[in-house]
């Protein structure tokens, strides 16, 4: 009777975090596209400067963000985040509309894929 209310403590204690592991990632990738959105129309309106300091604040979230979670998704989902965040920054410094937007384009698809791998489904399960 000990070992089984052990073995269900246990389940019980990791289906509760696998349950708030996925609601924070979702929360965090939901964040972030909203950041890019901002960041997005302020290199539209060629507001560099402002450009600059919204990318560093996206690069120090992601960077905040992801670290407790690397336990429950694939550590490269998050380095290639850091590494778009690092370019986006730098792009955005030297005024490179081109590459930022395009920096911006795959955090985005980047979070999207994050979402739709960590989502329980079929596809995911087999």
């Amino acid at each position: 009777m000990k070992n089984t209310l052990t073995s269900l403590f246990i389940f019980l204690c990791l289906l509760g975090f696998i349950i708030y592991s996925h609601g924070n990632l979702i929360k965090i990738c939901d964040v972030i596209n909203e950041k890019c959105t901002v960041l997005e129309k302020s290199l539209q309106k060629d507001d560099w400067d402002d450009s600059y300091k919204l990318s560093v604040e996206l690069k120090e979230y992601i960077e905040e963000s992801f670290e407790p979670l690397s336990v429950y998704i694939n550590h490269q989902d998050g380095d290639l985040l850091i590494n778009e965040a690092l370019k986006l920054s730098q792009y955005s410094k030297y005024k490179d509309k081109s590459e930022a937007l395009s920096s911006i384009h795959l955090i985005k698809y980047s979070t999207k894929a994050i979402k739709a791998l960590q989502t329980p489904s079929i596809q995911n399960i087999f």
